[in-house]
């Protein structure tokens, strides 16, 4: 990293960002006439203007607005490392980072991060929602250290211990007539309703196992709407414009506007695992992979 490429793209942030010369000095805490001199040998470095003076103090030119997405990502991530520098330097474990997929938030989350704070309290524990694709990607490329996910099948170099087993229910919108039907709902009668679905990108095990369950019923999937998210998934069936197949762990969740119901079978549903990179298998990840032992017991 040029250290010094990126203190030129902090001072040229903080210009833009205040609109002013002498504001943006102030708030990096040196005089004006240096800042100047990194904002110039920033163009120099890159080619290309990046402010104009105005005759209220300056602003970006169509160059500058096109750099400050990437200034921002950059004074970020130098921001981030200073902090870990820091706690390193304190004595402090390296952080831990936890990806976590929203039906996870509840039941499997809570117990994980509270018995690694109490094993590790000098160590910090950031916790990120996402989709199972994306917590995926974030093990790969090291972002996350482990992930709480839905999987059924390890892909090198994700490695997977299952926590618990799960099964599909059915989100109803409140009013809904099968709310009051057959308990539990054989899921044959869903085959009229509109659906609303994740994309499979975003979940492939969800996503076959919501199709298979389905086509055992003798039906295939009305699919009316594909949503982003599992809790949009909720939203939209509270909103009345469909009905979906979900994970268990999200009924407790019990949202307004939405009723669930059992299914007859009762009908497997992908459970969550721990996940973590074989290639990254860190004194936090065999720390998680301990505990899970004795918080989830392993399924027979």
């Amino acid at each position: 990293m040029d250290f010094r490429l990126v203190r030129r793209l902090g001072h040229f942030l903080a210009v833009a960002e205040e609109g002013h010369f002498g504001r943006a000095a102030a708030r990096l805490g040196i005089s004006q006439p240096p800042l100047t001199a990194q904002i110039q040998a920033l163009e120099r470095e890159l080619g290309v203007r990046l402010l104009e003076r105005t005759g209220k103090g300056a602003r970006p030119t169509r160059e500058g607005e096109a750099l400050l997405p990437l200034a921002r990502r950059v004074a970020g991530d130098a921001a981030d490392l200073e902090s870990l520098a820091r706690e390193l330097r304190s004595g402090r474990s390296a952080p831990v980072s936890v990806a976590c997929v929203t039906s996870a938030l509840f039941d499997y989350l809570p117990p994980l991060v509270r018995a690694m704070q109490a094993a590790r309290p000098e160590a910090a524990i950031s916790v990120r929602e996402m989709d199972t694709a994306d917590a995926m990607e974030a093990l790969r490329r090291g972002e996350a250290d482990l992930a709480l996910l839905r999987a059924d099948r390890e892909v090198a170099p994700i490695r997977l211990r299952p926590l618990g087993e799960d099964r599909l229910v059915v989100a109803l919108p409140v009013g809904h007539a099968m709310l009051s039907g057959p308990d539990p709902l054989p899921l044959a009668m869903l085959a009229d309703e509109p659906m609303l679905v994740l994309p499979r990108a975003i979940s492939p095990a969800y996503s076959d196992a919501m199709t298979a369950a389905c086509r055992a019923a003798g039906f295939a999937p009305v699919a009316v709407r594909e949503v982003g998210s599992a809790m949009a998934q909720l939203g939209f069936v509270a909103a009345g414009l469909g009905v979906a197949l979900v994970s268990e762990g999200m009924a407790r969740l019990n949202p307004p506007g939405v009723g669930f119901r059992m299914l007859a079978g009762p009908l497997r549903g992908v459970g969550v695992a721990l996940a973590w990179s074989a290639e990254r298998e860190s004194e936090a990840v065999r720390l998680a992979l301990a505990l899970a032992g004795r918080l989830f017991p392993p399924l027979s």
